[in-house]
């Protein structure tokens, strides 16, 4: 799915071209034609958003349906230099001490409905959000604000604890919920309250116009967006069963974009009506197999690190990935500005997994699994979307090479909902989840994926290490040049390595597939969706 998560989306796109000179003179600056207003683009996927929800869900298919009707926040990136900028605060100040942050609201802020959208749906957002009893999954993360005030409509003042190096990325969390419309609501029974699941005023581009669950869901233009109404009419989400079902609608020009798999890449860069976008995201999107730390089997860390020997993961790089990934051995990607690829790699080894193995106490039985202390070494394998021919690749190499060393593996795929589900409650019934993450741009705050403070909403293998979690709090503590940033998360890549939590595979390289009567569409570090506004369908050649 289109990338569009907080803090990278919808930057307008501006577009000017010089003219050269002529030999009738100099000729001043003249603009492209205006792009054309209306039209629908169509996106085909296999997985659906969860709910509108922006403080229950944690998955990427929410999270983008998300920023199509709510606005994200303060401050945007910069798509080249990645810089914080203005988005929906015009401005602000950082006190002396860093510890208060001071943000003015533009002007002309609105929700679809025609009320102003004000400080008031922040401070009302933050509130409800940090309140223990509503179960955000990373209000832990947020713990360092101490104060949340909007002393007028278009001022917001937030306060934190203590000096803190990526605060002011940290204070901009709220993605603000109408007031008006939700103050008299459960936050999040959406039996008693409708807008969890079909909101009814917008902040974003779109509105949600239509969403009928598990087969499609359409959003119409917001003419009250503040950066400007969008020059698509409509956005159209189509989920269907299978991602070559998706692809095959988009070659047939049913739809404008879909799920492409790598194995599908190079048909799509060859056919003539589709234009291949490719990036490497800034911030890193990669892919683990991770481990459930709460079974017997897999607390021993000889077994783990066995596991990730016996994986040939440059093997899935070029069959499965089809070259379209590289190499990752700890928690940050080689796009990261604290990258470390001084860690254990565990490159293939079967020999050193079974040395390994047997130093764990592990002996084969008749049958030739492994058993220690009368049990065998049988594991189960998750994964999801079910429809993901990626994940389901990756789970049968692993299937197959484990057994190469005397380790069943019992393989499920899951529909995305439930896959959730499995690995977040009790009983917390498997060993292995083949799933990925998308990262984030300041190092620090990956440490809501290895805290026992976010087990098992992030931390859903259960690690716990507790200096890992002192690292992270001494990263995010002035000095905050980046030299010694730098050491501190290198040291954290170092231990997480060692300790082998995940299978570590690849970081993905971006690219999606659109129509190519699609115009507007740029590819930055960000992504391609953070002008999303901007897009337009061309028009028809005569």
């Amino acid at each position: 799915m289109i990338e569009r998560r907080n803090l990278n989306l919808m930057l307008a796109l501006a577009i000017i071209v010089l003219v050269a000179t002529a030999a009738c003179g100099p000729k001043g600056p003249e603009a492209v034609p205006t792009p054309p207003q209306g039209g629908n683009f169509t996106e085909a996927t296999t997985a659906d958003a969860v709910s509108f929800h922006p403080y229950l869900t944690t998955d990427t298919a929410s999270s983008s349906y998300q920023g199509m009707v709510y606005a994200s926040g303060l401050m945007r990136r910069d798509p080249e230099t990645l810089d914080l900028i203005p988005d929906m605060a015009q401005e602000w100040t950082v006190s002396d001490d860093y510890l208060t942050f001071t943000f003015t609201l533009r002007d002309d802020l609105k929700w679809s409905d025609g009320e102003p959208l004000t400080s008031a749906d922040f401070k009302f957002t933050f509130d409800r959000m940090m309140d223990p009893a509503n179960d955000f999954p990373y209000r832990e993360a947020f713990d360092f604000i101490v104060s949340y005030e909007a002393p007028d409509e278009r001022t917001i003042v937030i306060t934190v604890d203590e000096p803190f190096c990526p605060a002011l990325e940290g204070v901009d969390v709220v993605q603000p919920l109408p007031k008006h419309i939700w103050e008299n609501l459960d936050w999040k029974d959406p039996e008693t309250n409708p807008e969890i699941m079909h909101p009814s005023v917008a902040s974003g581009p779109f509105k949600l116009k239509e969403w009928v669950k598990d087969d499609h869901v359409i959003f119409e233009a917001n003419d009250s967006y503040f950066r400007g109404r969008p020059r698509l009419d409509t956005y159209t989400i189509r989920i269907v069963p299978e991602q070559e079902i998706a692809f095959t609608m988009l070659k047939n020009g049913e739809v404008d974009t879909a799920d492409i798999t790598p194995e599908n890449y190079q048909e799509a860069v060859d056919h003539p009506d589709i234009t291949v976008y490719e990036w490497w995201l800034a911030r890193g999107s990669w892919s683990y197999i991770g481990f459930n730390l709460r079974r017997p089997h897999l607390q021993d860390v000889r077994v783990r690190q066995a596991l990730s020997y016996a994986l040939n993961k440059q093997q899935i790089i070029d069959k499965v990935m089809h070259g379209l990934a590289q190499r990752i051995y700890s928690a940050y990607v080689p796009t990261s500005w604290v990258y470390n690829p001084d860690v254990p790699h565990y490159d293939y080894d079967p020999d050193k997994a079974r040395e390994l193995l047997k130093e764990a106490g592990y002996e084969p039985g008749p049958d030739g699994i492994l058993v220690k202390d009368g049990e065998p070494l049988k594991l189960q394998l998750l994964f999801g979307p079910h429809t993901s021919k990626v994940r389901e690749q990756i789970a049968t190499i692993a299937q197959a090479q484990f057994k190469d060393m005397g380790v069943e593996v019992e393989i499920q795929g899951m529909e995305w909902g439930a896959f959730l589900e499995a690995t977040k409650s009790e009983p917390f019934d498997w060993d292995m989840i083949v799933a990925g993450w998308l990262a984030t741009l300041d190092p620090h705050w990956m440490v809501q994926i290895w805290s026992e403070e976010f087990i098992p909403d992030l931390n859903a293998g259960a690690y716990v290490n507790k200096e890992v979690e002192d690292l992270f709090a001494q990263g995010g503590k002035p000095p905050c040049d980046k030299e010694s940033r730098q050491k501190v998360y290198g040291e954290i890549q170092r231990i997480l390595a060692e300790d082998a939590p995940y299978v570590f595979l690849f970081q993905s390289k971006s690219y999606t597939g659109v129509n190519k009567r699609i115009g507007g569409i740029v590819p930055t570090p960000l992504g391609i969706g953070y002008n999303i506004e901007e897009w337009y369908v061309k028009p028809e050649e005569p």
